[in-house]
């Protein structure tokens, strides 16, 4: 896939025309942006090529909102879509553009589509002043097909990134990863912590929740992990995973870090990066009066995520 970066780009010279454009931010490339790309998929294939789809979107949004992925995961999903130009603009270079003046200054100009594709809600111009419906008018009168994709599965309960944000912030993980169709997941890099886990039996890799990542609700989570090993061998390993303060050991309840005990698995992955998958909330996070009671207490948990997995409960 090709990153182009606007509004540098010099007009059409990167792309070639008569491409397929899917417009939108794709936080967190749920189920409904999956199907835009699908049916821009579609449309390209009817001009047989199955690889002229581009995505135009922001680099970010100007509100801090927590998000779903950041922009290099957007981009692999993006990019594992189908798309084979992914063309990021900066939201200040055309907030204040009329809608009219963004499909023809920017769309036209810039890529020259076929084809447009955008979801039924999709909103463009200074302060959003344009529709979907605008347009499917102003592609019809340049001959482009305008493709505006309904609800997804229907208007009653369409998935949203919006509503999967929430879903996660309740620690509802598994129907947060039905809407993605793919578990949530957390990445960063091993840090040193108290190793207080070692010597209770269940040491722990620590990471850093990444900044402007929605957060999980504070838990404990079945999880699987990725990682590269001492050796360089990539690694899938179930694992209990612990979002929050750790009030047993910690007395400051702002103080939230991801700990995962890897079940089977022993080996120094200080300094390497780890992606957490969180399929699931087993419970909540409690401070326990004594070490022992907390020790007792996670190698339950560990049972627990055992079980379910081995159950094939893990759909994803």
């Amino acid at each position: 896939m090709q990153i182009l970066s606007l509004p540098d780009m010099t007009p059409t010279a990167s792309v070639p025309g008569g491409g397929v454009w899917v417009l939108g931010f794709f936080d967190g490339v749920h189920a409904g942006h999956q199907k835009l790309l699908a049916a821009a998929g579609e449309l390209a294939e009817k001009q047989g090529e199955d690889r002229n789809v581009g995505v135009w979107t922001f680099a970010s949004l100007p509100k801090a909102e927590e998000m779903l992925t950041d922009a290099g995961e957007r981009a692999q999903l993006l990019g594992n879509g189908g798309v084979r130009w992914l063309a990021v603009e900066d939201f200040a270079a055309v907030s204040g553009m009329s809608g009219e003046a963004f499909f023809h200054e920017v769309l036209l100009a810039h890529f020259a589509p076929s084809a447009i594709v955008c979801g039924f809600n999709f909103r463009f111009g200074h302060k959003g002043e344009s529709t979907a419906q605008d347009l499917v008018k102003w592609g019809q009168a340049e001959g482009i097909c305008v493709h505006v994709a309904p609800p997804y599965p229907d208007a009653a309960c369409p998935v949203s990134s919006t509503r999967i944000r929430m879903l996660i912030r309740e620690g509802d993980l598994e129907t947060a990863g039905q809407l993605l169709t793919r578990p949530y997941s957390i990445a960063g890099i091993v840090e040193h912590g108290k190793a207080l886990g070692r010597k209770l039996g269940f040491p722990t890799a620590n990471l850093r929740l990444p900044p402007h990542k929605t957060v999980p609700a504070r838990g404990i989570y079945a999880c699987k992990v990725r990682f590269a090993d001492e050796a360089g061998q990539e690694q899938t390993r179930w694992g209990v995973c612990n979002i929050g303060s750790r009030p047993t050991v910690n007395g400051d309840s702002s103080d939230v870090t991801v700990e995962t005990w890897i079940l089977d698995f022993s080996g120094d992955l200080y300094g390497r990066e780890l992606r957490v998958y969180l399929y699931r909330r087993i419970r909540e996070e409690m401070q326990f009066r004594t070490l022992e009671a907390l020790r007792s207490q996670v190698m339950q948990d560990a049972e627990t995520v055992r079980a379910w997995f081995t159950a094939g409960d893990a759909a994803l």
